[in-house]
């Protein structure tokens, strides 16, 4: 197993079967800049090698989730002029969407855990997770067109999560709401008072390690290929997982515990 990235803008601790991964730069309330986006990827890479991380939790440092791309760092690139090359902010803005695709597909559970900002792609962030946790004191929004630009990565996840019409709204006025919004629009599942939110996600991750590693990751990906398969491909892609996972370990775990009335003890690959 590869050791654990060490970033700078990003805070990474480790415990047991989880993953907290936090945006640290709370001088610019976790704005996202060209080494967080770096050193995010570096962290979805791993993820994926390293199985015995069952959930992650996303959360921002400081109070507040992730106000969006570094606005100060764009300007910077758009003024400066292209030398023939590929253009670095679209490049960037590739990067960024790679990324987002990455973290959708990964085997672990994902958690988001939004109070203050959540701007731009830490909205998009929000509506990418597994699961969201909002506060009611969050603050919310795709100012994107206010500043001239289109909030083009995060774009389909929002459509994905709240629908085409909620989400063209959203964009085109730009309008900014707030965690008990953003509950009723369906970014969340969750939601909860600011001072409720240690222990609500606390509780949250509770019930994912409740659940087979390998039934939680098999269940994401049929999920994901809704409306990507045919309906008889994807019935055929969805048996040969149920039988796979049913003739697994975890599975004969699982449904003995069950019939023995006590709690299964779940086996990762890779724990420690």
């Amino acid at each position: 197993m590869s050791e654990m990235p060490v970033c700078e803008t990003l805070l990474l601790e480790r415990t047991e079967g989880r993953l907290n991964l936090s945006f640290n730069r709370p001088e610019r309330r976790n704005a996202i800049n060209s080494v967080m986006g770096a050193e995010f990827a570096s962290v979805i890479e791993w993820l994926k090698e390293t199985p015995a991380v069952r959930v992650v939790v996303l959360r921002g440092v400081g109070g507040h989730f992730c106000a969006g791309g570094d606005i100060k760092e764009r300007k910077n690139m758009a003024d400066e002029e292209l030398d023939g090359s590929e253009d670095p902010i679209k490049a960037r803005n590739k990067k960024a969407g790679l990324a987002f695709q990455a973290f959708e597909h990964l085997p672990q559970t994902t958690i988001s855990v939004v109070e203050g900002s959540a701007f731009g792609g830490g909205m998009g962030y929000a509506c990418l997770t597994d699961i969201t946790i909002l506060t009611k004191g969050a603050r919310m929004g795709m100012p994107e067109t206010t500043l001239g630009v289109a909030p083009a990565q995060i774009a389909p996840y929002v459509v994905k999560r709240i629908g085409l019409t909620r989400a063209r709204q959203l964009a085109l006025t730009a309008e900014r709401f707030d965690g008990q919004a953003a509950y009723n629009y369906g970014i969340g599942q969750y939601l909860c008072e600011d001072h409720e939110v240690n222990q609500v996600t606390e509780d949250v991750v509770a019930k994912v390690l409740n659940c087979g590693p390998l039934a939680n990751a098999a269940t994401k990906e049929i999920m994901l290929k809704v409306g990507k398969l045919s309906d008889e491909d994807l019935i055929a892609f969805s048996a040969s997982k149920f039988a796979t996972l049913n003739r697994g370990d975890e599975g004969k775990e699982g449904q003995t515990a069950f019939a023995e009335k006590r709690k299964p003890s779940w086996q990762v690959i890779g724990d420690e």
